[in-house]
């Protein structure tokens, strides 16, 4: 199911690949997996470009936009040149990163003078997701009834997250909040109907730290 945090993500990549001159731009999928979620959606959308993708597990899939595929730690020195992509995106990876600090580092590395970093993530003050620290993994796997992997959020609130990224020289130009429960929830009919009320509870209220999907948008600053 796609959170909103995605479809926001997916929203601000297709706004950046519409404004690029460029006939082909290259774009970085971070965490990619076996997915082509992301980049399905942007061809429907129209948009020309070339995605490279990494991933800690076999990423290498046959896709008309997809080109270069590593299997790597994407918390080590990223297998690429520097200034070389338009935009870099990661759904719903940070949280499963040990060193941000470095993973930041690189990404702006990575990036072309004031390229775009967009990210879904989990908010770890919402209280989806302090529960979520709580309960193991394969508990995880049972409720969302797929594939989960060890989460660390080390960044514990939104704003620290984003004074990580500030500090290796982005600038946060978006942010927005959703409240999403219903993902957990979906599967079990009652417990679907508490979830979607308690979504619209929240998101009329604007409590943002109860919010817990995030998508960020940062642009890289060059001196």
């Amino acid at each position: 199911m796609e959170t909103p945090a995605q479809h926001c993500l997916i929203k601000q990549l297709i706004r950046v690949l519409k404004k690029e001159k460029e006939d082909t731009p290259r774009i970085l999928n971070i965490g990619a997996g076996k997915s082509l979620f992301i980049e399905n959606h942007l061809i429907h959308a129209g948009c020309n470009y070339i995605c490279d993708r990494i991933d800690i597990n076999d990423c290498a899939l046959v896709h008309p936009c997809v080109d270069k595929c590593w299997q790597c730690s994407i918390e080590s020195t990223f297998p690429v040149e520097s200034n070389k992509y338009l935009a870099v995106f990661a759904s719903y990876v940070l949280e499963h990163i040990r060193d941000l600090n470095k993973t930041s580092r690189e990404i702006y590395r990575v990036l072309k003078p004031s390229g775009i970093f967009i990210a879904s993530i989990p908010n770890p003050t919402a209280p989806e997701f302090i529960l979520s620290k709580l309960t193991p993994l394969w508990f995880h796997k049972m409720v969302r009834g797929k594939e989960s992997w060890k989460t660390y959020y080390i960044y514990g609130s939104i704003g620290e997250l984003v004074k990580i990224f500030e500090s290796v020289g982005f600038r946060l130009i978006d942010i927005k909040y959703y409240s999403f429960v219903e993902l957990y929830l979906h599967r079990f009919v009652l417990l679907d109907i508490l979830g979607r009320l308690y979504d619209k509870i929240i998101s009329t209220m604007n409590i943002k730290r109860l919010m817990g999907n995030v998508c960020v948008t940062f642009e890289k600053l060059v001196s």
